[in-house]
């Protein structure tokens, strides 16, 4: 695979990018030992492309579309006010909708896994955090007992990372009195958990009048591009009243993150427990 050092900034162009199918998700690799973390990252739609993709991406939807984020709001809230720490609560709370019975074997399992989720560098210990999980989401074909975990990577990684996020901004002067769903939405823009995505060519494209090589990579600068001027206003205010609200922070184009909604629910029912908690302290 061809390395370049280009970085693609712009709203439109990673827009373009992300709704190009020459510009795929680099591999996972394959032939992982069962049940390892590289069988997990072989397994899961987000490492793969194509039909793969399709199959796999339907198994996480089905698994989304038993959950009413509504209620998740509710049972995040009501465990971070229950004393649970405010990043463990989404992953705690989709166990519970998934049915997992021994929650703490699952809360233990699932930081270890994700340690290496995205990167594929977990060692040992993630290798055994993923065949517990596969134990305690089991039993059933592998790309279904991958998809439910996968769902729980997420939230371990993304949406934790929008929930430390968004509490700093939450007690700026400006979101006083906004909505807890403002607040979100315009972290997600001003701060994005998941900064960057990255992309490789599968033949020679051209972007923003950069020649892009067959099988080289590139980085989608999301922080960027949520900033850039053509499309936000003041893109450097943090704004919960803002109007536009067309942030990547998603993804777009071929393949949107199919928990969006899900995450949202997941971040405001925490952020909200926070607050009323700091509220209730003062």
């Amino acid at each position: 695979m061809e390395s370049t050092n280009l970085v693609i900034s712009r709203h439109a162009d990673v827009t373009a990018v992300l709704d190009d199918p020459r510009f795929v998700v680099p591999p996972a690799g394959q032939d992982a030992r069962r049940h390892s973390l590289a069988w997990l990252r072989q397994t899961v739609c987000r490492f793969s492309e194509g039909a793969d993709h399709q199959r796999r991406r339907a198994l996480v939807v089905t698994a989304l579309d038993a959950m009413r984020p509504a209620d998740l709001r509710e049972r995040a809230r009501a465990r971070v006010l229950d004393g649970d720490p405010p990043e463990r609560a989404p992953v705690a709370v989709l166990g519970e909708a998934l049915g997992v019975e021994d929650l703490d074997a699952l809360m233990e399992a699932v930081p270890v896994a994700a340690s290496g989720y995205l990167t594929g560098d977990g060692g040992t210990e993630a290798d055994a955090a993923v065949a517990t999980l596969v134990e305690l989401l089991g039993p059933g074909p592998d790309e279904l007992i991958a998809s439910r975990i996968a769902v729980l990577m997420q939230a371990c990684e993304a949406t934790a990372g929008l929930i430390r996020r968004t509490l700093p901004h939450a007690r700026r002067q400006e979101s006083h009195g906004r909505p807890v769903d403002n607040v979100i939405a315009e972290t997600l823009r001003f701060d994005p958990p998941v900064p960057v995505m990255r992309r490789v060519a599968t033949d020679d494209a051209h972007v923003n009048g950069h020649t892009i090589p067959k099988e080289a990579m590139v980085t989608l600068d999301l922080r960027a591009a949520n900033r850039d001027p053509a499309v936000f206003d003041h893109p450097d205010r943090f704004d919960p009243d803002r109007r536009e609200r067309p942030h990547l922070t998603f993804g777009a184009g071929r393949r949107p993150c199919p928990a969006a909604e899900h995450a949202l629910h997941l971040a405001a029912g925490v952020v909200e427990a926070v607050l009323d908690g700091t509220e209730a302290r003062r």
